[in-house]
């Protein structure tokens, strides 16, 4: 199938109905009305203020409640609990925190930004968060086709789990989609552009790479991909995207372009049976692990056990165990996840002590290791025993310090 055919399928399946986005534009406006007779002003925000929006279980709808000051925020909590809401009520921790309105077939996410008319005077990125919203919807409204390209976008890195901004991902904030796939012209455009154009002015405020590396913060420029905000050229928009991430973007990106299917747009669940069996041929371990966290599940959950079964792996390697495979399976609801990894183990070993030549120190390293030390290369060598037990063992002592653990672990 021709994969402009492709293309045209899957937006069938993606595109919400238009009857479905009307009911969500009545909740929301019924929701921003009852906020205003608190006195309050609501603007409608995300995809669905772009006309982006995709297919999801439940929709998530941004509601901006703009302030004029920081410190009138503190009041939105106790205004949101005198109100007679559409649903339930979860206050959601974050660099400034914000609100749930849990509804029968929608969220509501209430977010607090205070106004601002310089991107620069921001106290918080989310007080930017209206002018995005304008950047994209003017850009769409010159363009409506736009509008299913990024909706083609999103569906894609959303499957290939490249999508969302949190730590535990690293993947393609929707912002960031919405401005590479403008920038690019299209969908497929932006998966062959992005391949080669790493650096990124859309409004070409730099006079070049060379100045936008020079002008932007160090910091900013850590990741694989360096775009400057078309509404505040200090800001890389894909600050937070992992390399690792990254990486595996442009691998499916390849893929498909070489040979476009429907498939890349279904998100594949871990496949524990083929893990298993790859780790059979190689004659290697299959660890399946279950992760906990006492934190607030979402992005600070998930970041906290990715971290710790980065961590993990990081000590396996550390000591001489290669790692075939890895997996991290979180669902950013619960407080758990999984992980899974193929390792080819060794039973030992060598770690190097002290010069020859230092007697002193060769005599104490001789003593403390016993018959397991060797000369090799003008140094002493001790073969130290190993294995993915002891591993475990080592990395269990830092759980409460990380914030996560391991509660489960089934070995095969």
């Amino acid at each position: 199938m021709a994969i402009k055919n492709i293309l045209m399928k899957e937006l069938e399946i993606i595109s919400v109905p238009e009857s479905k986005v009307s009911k969500l534009k009545g909740i929301s406006s019924d929701f921003i009305k009852s906020l205003k007779e608190t006195g309050l002003k609501a603007f409608i925000g995300g995809s669905l203020a772009k006309g982006t929006l995709v297919v999801k279980d439940k929709q998530d709808i941004d509601i901006f409640v703009v302030f004029d000051y920081s410190e009138d925020i503190l009041k939105l909590g106790d205004i949101l609990e005198k109100m007679n809401l559409p649903g339930k009520l979860k206050k959601v921790h974050g660099s400034r925190d914000y609100f749930h309105v849990v509804c029968e077939d929608v969220i509501l996410e209430v977010i607090p930004v205070v106004k601002n008319s310089d991107p620069e005077l921001a106290e918080n990125v989310t007080d930017v968060s209206l002018s995005h919203v304008r950047y994209v919807a003017e850009q769409i409204k010159k363009q409506p086709e736009l509008a299913d390209e990024i909706k083609l976008a999103k569906a894609f890195c959303q499957a290939q789990k490249c999508y969302g901004a949190e730590g535990y991902i690293r993947g393609f904030s929707g912002y960031s989609l919405e401005i590479l796939v403008i920038h690019f012209g299209s969908f497929v455009k932006f998966l062959k552009g992005i391949s080669k154009d790493r650096i990124i002015d859309p409004m070409k405020y730099f006079k070049g790479e060379r100045e936008i590396m020079n002008e932007l913060n160090s910091s900013k420029l850590q990741g694989p991909v360096v775009l400057v905000d078309p509404t505040y050229k200090f800001r890389n928009v894909c600050a937070g995207l992992g390399l690792e991430t990254f990486g595996r973007f442009l691998e499916v990106s390849k893929d498909f372009l070489k040979g476009p299917s429907l498939e890349f747009f279904k998100k594949e669940e871990v496949d524990v049976e083929e893990l298993k069996k790859f780790a059979k041929g190689k004659k290697a371990r299959f660890l399946e692990l279950e992760f906990s966290t006492d934190r607030q599940e979402g992005d600070i959950a998930g970041t906290k056990m990715r971290k710790f079964f980065r961590f993990f792996v990081s000590e396996l390697k550390k000591n001489g165990q290669e790692v075939l495979r890895q997996e991290f399976d979180y669902d950013g609801k619960r407080k758990m996840a999984k992980g899974y990894l193929v390792v080819l183990e060794k039973a030992e070993i060598e770690v190097r002590g002290p010069s020859v030549g230092l007697k002193e120190q060769a005599e104490e390293f001789c003593k403390a290791k016993g018959d397991k030390v060797f000369k090799k290369k003008g140094f002493w060598w001790w073969g130290k025993g190993v294995s993915v037990e002891k591993v475990l063992e080592f990395v269990k002592r830092f759980e409460g310090e990380m914030g996560a653990g391991i509660r489960n672990i089934n070995y095969q």
